[in-house]
């Protein structure tokens, strides 16, 4: 005789209900600003180093600090600059809480004209400070790795072991700061895939990141869609390790079948995200990725490309993602390339940064020639019209966007377009001259601009 199925009883029939439904995808704005200003402002009430000379500025810049954390605006870039503002207010007065600290480093206008060795010496001494503060681990995590991020961007191997040692901290502060189980999962996403972001320089830092943040993370939310997307996140990562850096035709088989191998599991894991929660833009962007790893048709590129504009229509990102599965060293050619870039332009639904993908299909175009034909690629008479296309485009939707003048200044001038570089020029406050190659560069520049406004007769 046959075994029967038997009929699951009504406790157990809930109870695997439970266990397969999904957790809550998202905290309330009421509840996260309750939770930000709590391990901000209050935390400083408790905590802090406080003094009438500088509590108002202090708790201004706390309190609006907890407000960008909670919500999006599209005012962000101001709120983030006045908290600078207030930070730097507090400083003067003479603050030394190291949680103004993180803000004032973060934010404060003074920041972005310093020379890197005294950036560093200021996110040492900030990172040091809010260590040995009372502050909640998610503020010590964020302090460390922003700090060794500073240290390592010039990949400065003198400086490794503090970079190292800064981020072994950070992994420590989070995996304390997810036990916690008032963590809002938006920090709980936010922080692990940043964790993840900073240490994809080495194999060993990335692997012992995971381990020690998987454990908390599916201990609290083992049926959230984050915590997939994070595991997804890794995977993808690691299988990128796995391979190695160098020509398809220099990989051994042995890391071939680690790279496939990886990449099934960030597939899996992303797929099990999905179903958790298709409201979530951020798996299908990173899916594009994994499609093309897997080396999958462009049909199923385009089905998760797709699903990341429809749930967010200025999904820079998902486009960029795009653009390099029509590399032509991938599955796409220079005119897939163009033609998407300008399809980018052109749609009456993207926004944001997104028609500034054509700009990018040509600036990828032109450094696959060799290094002696860059130059001349910006002369080609298909170039300019897009480049101009997709700056007017961009600053129709984005007319606040000043310092991105700097960049159509840029490329105006290597398309040779002179009135276009000095408008652009004359239409800034303040010339980033980073963007030019530094100021010896952006002078030649100008100067070149009136020889062509005056020629010799």
């Amino acid at each position: 005789m046959r075994n029967q199925v038997r009929p699951l009883s009504a406790l157990a029939a809930v109870l695997l209900l439970v266990s397969c439904s999904p957790q809550r995808q998202s905290t309330s704005p009421d509840d996260l600003r309750k939770w930000n200003e709590a391990t901000l402002k209050q935390d400083y009430e408790r905590n802090g180093r406080k003094n009438s000379k500088w509590d108002e500025a202090a708790g201004e810049a706390l309190t609006e600090y907890a407000r960008v954390r909670s919500s999006y605006s599209s005012e962000q870039d101001e709120q983030l600059e006045y908290i600078g503002e207030m930070a730097a207010d507090a400083v003067r007065a003479g603050c030394d809480d190291p949680m103004v600290g993180y803000l004032y480093c973060r934010f404060a206008s003074k920041f972005a004209r310093l020379p890197l060795p005294e950036l560093q010496n200021e996110f040492r001494h900030m990172a040091a400070s809010l260590e040995g503060s009372g502050y909640a681990p998610i503020r010590k995590f964020y302090a460390d790795l922003r700090a060794s991020n500073v240290l390592w961007e010039n990949h400065d191997t003198n400086l490794w072991s503090e970079v190292h040692n800064l981020r072994l901290a950070a992994i420590n502060r989070l995996s304390e700061a997810l036990r916690d189980k008032n963590l809002p999962i938006e920090e709980a996403s936010q922080s692990c895939q940043f964790l993840l972001e900073s240490t994809t320089s080495s194999q060993y830092q990335l692997t012992n990141a995971y381990n020690a943040i998987s454990v908390p993370l599916f201990k609290n939310w083992p049926r959230a869609a984050v915590s997939y997307l994070v595991k997804g996140k890794f995977y993808y990562e690691w299988a990128w390790k796995g391979r190695g850096g160098g020509y398809a035709d220099k990989v051994t088989p042995e890391r071939w079948k680690l790279f496939f191998s990886r990449l099934a599991e960030a597939d899996k894991a992303l797929n099990r995200a999905w179903r958790l929660d298709p409201q979530n833009d951020q798996i299908p962007t990173l899916m594009i990725s994994v499609v093309e790893g897997r080396q999958r048709g462009r049909a199923e590129m385009e089905t998760w490309f797709n699903r990341a504009m429809n749930l967010n229509t200025n999904n820079y990102q998902a486009c960029l993602k795009k653009l390099h599965y029509l590399y032509p060293q991938w599955y796409g050619s220079r005119e897939d390339m163009l033609e998407f870039g300008r399809q980018c332009v052109e749609s009456t639904r993207w926004g944001g940064d997104v028609p500034l993908i054509l700009v990018d299909a040509h600036l990828q175009c032109a450094r696959r020639l060799p290094r002696s034909e860059q130059a001349g690629y910006w002369g080609r008479s298909d170039v300019w019209p897009d480049i101009r296309a997709a700056y007017e485009k961009f600053f129709q939707l984005n007319p606040a966007a000043e310092h991105t003048r700097n960049y159509y200044a840029w490329y105006a001038q290597a398309c040779e377009q002179w009135p276009v570089f000095n408008e652009q020029i004359a239409a800034l406050k303040e010339v980033d001259f980073a963007v030019f190659g530094g100021k010896e560069e952006f002078d030649k520049m100008t100067a070149r601009a009136r020889a062509a406004a005056n020629p010799s007769p």
